[in-house]
This record gives structure tokens, C-alpha cells and sequence, in this order.
């Protein structure tokens, strides 16, 4: 019987990161993941199942992170955003726990076509939506919260995409986004 080691699972799980951030879950290829690894695919195979498996070992924690959101307003005392700090606040909580998983929340946003782990648009959608609501019940209808909600998102998207190198103007974005759309939101409708 081989002993696994943990630096081998290491590059592997580094070398499909590599890889699945490039190529996306479909077009991945395990003989660059081994190639990057400096092992044989076959050795893979004593850490990993498949490239399903695998790809489910690097997202996991990433999309447990994103779960741990729901309650970030509990944990921040926060029950509506109305000033620049409320904004702050979210953004820099938000970020120190999904910062560990930059490129990986990157692969489920954009390169995991396929997998269930491209349900994670509607999952922060619905976060949205229900986080709305909870500021301010009964002000507004859920056609519009769907339509703030998957506008929000997608641009979170694009920020996230166009800056996945640099943590800190997407953490400077992500604040002015959040001012933008739900700042005083209950005042400026009619």
C-alpha cells in the first residue's frame, strides 16, 4: 500500500486550479493538471476518483464560504445599508471570507458549465433578494427584487472577471456598487 502525501494532493489540487481557471471544467485536461503536478495522470487517479471529483475538492470550500454569507449581517449588526461604513462593512467581511478562494469562485462563476456548481448565479441572486426583503419588508414587489437582484449580480460578475488578480479594486468596486444600488434604496423610489 502507497502513502498518500499531502504535497502531491497539493499540486495536483493547485495544477487543476491552474487548469480549470484556463480551460473551465469542460475543456480541462487531466494530463496538464499532471504535467503541472510533475506527476503521472495515473497518479491522480490514488488522489482523485475522477476529474469530477476533483473538481468538486478545489470548489467545495468555495462554495461553503459563499453558504457562510447568509448571515453576514447578523454577524456585522447590520440591518440596512444607508452610509458609506454599512457598505464597508459588508464589502470587507464578504471579502476576508472569499478572498482564500479568488480564482476558485472565479471557475464556478464563469468555467463550470456542466457541474451543479453553476447554480452559484441564482444562489447570490436569491441572497440578494432575500437580504432585500429583510431590510425592508413588504416595500417592494419580487419582480423588481429579481430584476435588482440579477442586475446586482451580474455586475458583481463582471467586476469579479475583469479583476480576479487584484483583490483590492474588487473589494473598492464592489463597495461603490453596493452604495449604488441599495443606498437609501427604501428614499429614491417612488
Amino acid at each position: 500500500m502507497q502513502v498518500l502525501k499531502e504535497s502531491v494532493r497539493k499540486a495536483i489540487v493547485d495544477g487543476a486550479i491552474a487548469e480549470f481557471f484556463e480551460h473551465g471544467y469542460q475543456n480541462a485536461n487531466m494530463r496538464r493538471i499532471a504535467d503541472s503536478a510533475n506527476i503521472t495522470v495515473g497518479n491522480i487517479y490514488r488522489y482523485f476518483d475522477n476529474k469530477e471529483a476533483l473538481f468538486n475538492a478545489i470548489l467545495l470550500p468555495a462554495q461553503e464560504a459563499i453558504g457562510d454569507l447568509e448571515s453576514f449581517d447578523r454577524k456585522l449588526h447590520i440591518t440596512h445599508i444607508d452610509t458609506m461604513k454599512e457598505a464597508t462593512q459588508i464589502v470587507t467581511f464578504v471579502m476576508n471570507v472569499l478572498k482564500p478562494y479568488t480564482k476558485e469562485i472565479f471557475i464556478m462563476i464563469f468555467n463550470s458549465t456542466g457541474t451543479h456548481y453553476h447554480q452559484v448565479k441564482s444562489q447570490l441572486e436569491s441572497l440578494v433578494i432575500n437580504k432585500i426583503k429583510e431590510y425592508y419588508p413588504g416595500k417592494f414587489n419580487d419582480y423588481f427584487l429579481i430584476i435588482v437582484s440579477y442586475s446586482f449580480i451580474q455586475a458583481l460578475f463582471v467586476v469579479f472577471r475583469d479583476n480576479v488578480n487584484d483583490v483590492k479594486k474588487i473589494q473598492d468596486t464592489i463597495i461603490q456598487l453596493i452604495v449604488f444600488y441599495f443606498r437609501d434604496i427604501n428614499n429614491r423610489l417612488f
